[in-house]
């Protein structure tokens, strides 16, 4: 049994919701799950309904909560890096002070840009985020597998454009890089209204460039800065958000035929020429 789930069967948690603020939780029963609308590494993706409203929710795959899986989810809901001690309680101590931090953050975190977070579940085995539902998935299945690149228009793709930099410019001016931006990350509802999302390796940035040991993200997108474990500052996003510049201006995908690999390998050792994208 983990460190995290013996502490969560001590007497002082046993059968209490993490979320200290009760307006963001969610209990799963709360919710009518519909289909799978999609995957990634962290979790599968479902829509769903809750108090009569289209809904998406995101289930986290790990259920057993270990140190390194739980800061993922708290990352991913908080925007928050923070480093768990393995005592048990202080394990705990630290999430509800991540969860504080949550409170404040997506209090501010509120944009037209940046998709609406509505709560969460915190009970194994149904730990999920619970945000609003984008009907028309995301921006890279627009481009490259919906079929429908004849209806993104000109005038539609700056259109998405400006709101990619607005939701992005929210960020920023709240010391947030989201660093792993690409079109897969950029969410469409019905109104061709693109919204940011996957906030799980995001960081509050300091006064100064920082570090981070994690290279997860995707390579095509992935600013040299990042794939090198450098320092790096709000501008890795900038990086980003010119590859889907030019995604959207192509409707084309970013080094097709080239494996990852081969991708990061060039990124690492200088900046690509403009051709080979």
């Amino acid at each position: 049994m983990s460190t995290w789930n013996k502490a969560l069967q001590s007497s002082p948690f046993l059968n209490k919701p993490l979320l200290p603020f009760e307006e963001w939780h969610i209990g799963f029963s709360e919710i009518a799950v519909g289909t799978r609308v999609g995957i990634g590494f962290f979790g599968e993706v479902f829509r769903g309904i809750w108090n009569g409203t289209d809904v998406a929710i995101k289930v986290f795959l790990e259920q057993d909560l270990t140190m390194e899986n739980m800061e993922d989810f708290c990352n991913e809901i908080s925007i928050l890096r923070f480093s768990y001690s393995f005592a048990a309680i202080s394990v705990i101590l630290a999430v509800l002070f991540t969860y504080y931090f949550l409170f404040l953050i997506f209090s501010r975190l509120r944009h037209p840009n940046v998709i609406l977070f509505l709560g969460a579940c915190m009970k194994p085995p149904h730990l999920s985020l619970v945000t609003e539902y984008m009907e028309m998935g995301s921006l890279y299945y627009l481009i490259h597998t919906s079929g429908q690149k004849s209806k993104i228009s000109w005038r539609r793709r700056l259109k998405m454009l400006r709101d990619i930099c607005r939701g992005l410019m929210c960020m920023h001016r709240l010391k947030i890089v989201h660093r792993d931006l690409k079109s897969a990350n950029c969410l469409v509802n019905k109104h061709w209204t693109v919204k940011l999302c996957d906030f799980g390796l995001s960081r509050l940035l300091s006064n100064s460039a920082m570090s981070d040991n994690s290279s997860a993200g995707t390579p095509e997108w992935m600013a040299p800065e990042l794939i090198r474990n450098e320092p790096f500052t709000e501008k890795c996003d900038i990086f980003s958000l010119g590859v889907i510049m030019w995604e959207l201006c192509t409707l084309s995908r970013p080094w097709a035929g080239k494996p990852p690999v081969q991708v990061t390998n060039i990124l690492c050792t200088s900046l690509a020429p403009r051709h080979q994208m």
